[in-house]
């Protein structure tokens, strides 16, 4: 991301120079490309798709890590009525409640390292004062007071047995998941760099169409006013020079008719690589062709060895084998052992109501450091019988699991296709390229000298027309063709990720 940063601050300047020397953008695929890859919707949407795999796989990791968390209660009051009994008489409604301030914090250490499922382990300091009023039973009207303090620290032990170890499953997951999102980023970085390609020679395309009809207009007017002149001499009927206009507003009519759509292709093409509306552009486009040899094997070799498909295809076997386990677990046996050692105390509740909050704490502590207590609890779950639910459903993922084995053998088939077919592709849309540049250029003379003749009367305009069209087809030809040659190197760029024309990997790290 930083090489295109870079390019892309250098594309700016460009692009500052453009515009403040003529007020039009112009650009050229290279850099077309880089614009896309920095700034357009696609690949602002992938990125975030590849920031949201990122910060999954690091909350994964941070699962590993100590953690601590607090809590405090401040306050906790209830207050009501309690009915006390009454020697010689009815039972009476007298208030009474309590206050509470609480706090508790806990130091977890999880240990997926632990063999048999891992496991946590858990410090624990608690505290809380508990302020209480209640009725005397041998006295209702006077109220009994309490202020104490409870005091806890303590160390706590969970450990699954028999069981998948679900902390470091979930790590697993999240770097498979990750290792996936990587391999669709730059594949779809590379659909990106085909359909920029393909936006741009078809806004070439239509640029060069709607030149191609505005020549056809300018070589028409010539035409008319030739033929408008030689019928005014006598020279030729009138209905030569009514042809020759009815040709005219034709044309007229297609050159305008192409301006509307290359508008639209020019709007189309500015929204997919991320560039304002309104901002003036042009394409410069190079039209230099150099041969470039394709080894077939080494693109088959290329493809099998960097296409993303297969390793997305193989992440998803793995992730297939991790739910096989999963299902698989649910009716294995399963333990649990919970242990713990606490020291608790109370202060002393002989201590008086209005005995200050540090002097509690003190008698709390006293009291902690005396009573400790300790226990453990080992848990067992001996699955019995359940109608075969469980292996039904590990059957199911076993077929899933078959299901994309099958996929990526039938992948491989059709990336071997695929490359075969593009790189024949490349040979022949290069070769046709290659005719149609000569046929061009015989065409362009042809036209050139019938139009000369047509001015000294040797051929009629109808010949000249068809000497028109005939150019008219050789430009559109070759345009045709040299779009289709620039597409089928873009498809083979994406296929093999490799780049032939250069000799360069389409894998290497930034």
């Amino acid at each position: 991301m930083k090489r295109i940063a870079a390019l892309w601050a250098m594309i700016l300047t460009v692009v500052s120079g453009s515009l403040l020397a003529q007020d039009t953008l112009k650009l050229s695929l290279t850099q077309s490309l880089e614009i896309a890859l920095d700034k357009s919707y696609d690949i602002k949407r992938l990125q975030q798709a590849n920031y949201r795999a990122e910060r999954n796989l690091w909350a994964a990791k941070a699962a590993y890590r100590t953690n601590a968390s607090a809590s405090l209660y401040s306050p906790i009051y209830n207050e009501g009525f309690k009915l006390i009994e009454v020697v010689d008489g009815n039972p009476v409604p007298k208030k009474t409640g309590d206050y509470q301030v609480k706090g508790q914090l806990d130091i977890n250490q999880p240990m997926p390292w632990l063999p048999f499922g891992g496991g946590m382990l858990t410090f624990r300091s608690q505290a809380y004062r508990l302020d209480s009023w209640t009725p005397s039973f041998s006295n209702p009207d006077e109220d009994l007071k309490s202020r104490q303090v409870y005091t806890s620290m303590s160390v706590r032990l969970n450990k699954p047995l028999f069981t998948i170890n679900t902390l470091a499953l979930n790590l697993k997951q999240a770097e498979l998941s990750f290792e996936r999102q990587d391999r669709v980023f730059k594949r779809s970085e590379l659909d990106l760099v085909y359909r920029v390609t393909a936006a741009f020679y078809r806004l070439y395309s239509q640029i060069e169409t709607h030149r191609i009809n505005t020549d056809k207009v300018s070589r028409q007017e010539s035409i008319y006013e030739t033929t408008l002149n030689k019928f005014k001499a006598g020279l030729i009927a009138e209905v030569e020079a009514m042809q020759a206009e009815v040709d005219l507003i034709q044309y007229r009519n297609e050159a305008k008719s192409t301006e509307g759509t290359l508008a639209e292709e020019f709007a189309a093409f500015k929204q997919l690589i991320g560039l304002d509306m309104k901002l003036p552009l042009n394409l410069a486009v190079n039209l230099d062709l150099k041969p470039i040899h394709v080894d077939l094997d080494k693109a088959l070799g290329l493809a099998m060895e960097n296409r993303s498909e297969i390793i997305e295809q193989l992440i998803n076997i793995e992730q297939q084998k991790i739910d096989i386990k999963q299902v698989d677990a649910r009716v294995a046996i399963k333990g649990n052992v919970s242990a713990y050692y606490d020291f608790s105390g109370f202060s002393e509740s002989s201590l008086p109501y209005g005995t200050s909050t540090s002097d509690l704490l003190e008698s709390s502590w006293t009291v902690l450091r005396d009573t400790p207590n300790r226990g453990v609890t080992f848990e067992l779950e001996v699955p019995i019988f359940d109608w075969g639910k469980n292996k039904a459903e590990v059957q199911a993922a076993k077929a899933s699991l078959v299901q994309d084995e099958l996929t990526l053998d039938n992948l491989k088939i059709t990336i071997v296709r695929e490359v075969q077919n593009t790189v024949r592709r490349v040979g022949e849309a290069f070769d046709r390229v290659q005719m149609l540049t000569k046929s061009n250029a015989v065409s362009q003379r042809s036209f050139e000298i019938s139009m000369q003749r047509f001015a000294n009367g040797d051929i009629t305009s109808t010949e000249l027309d068809r000497a028109s069209e005939k150019l008219n087809t050789a430009r559109l030809s070759y345009l045709q063709a040299y779009n289709q040659y620039q597409l089928a190197l873009a498809d083979l760029k994406r296929k093999t990720l490799y780049d032939f024309e250069t000799g360069r990997s389409l894998v290497e790290s930034d």
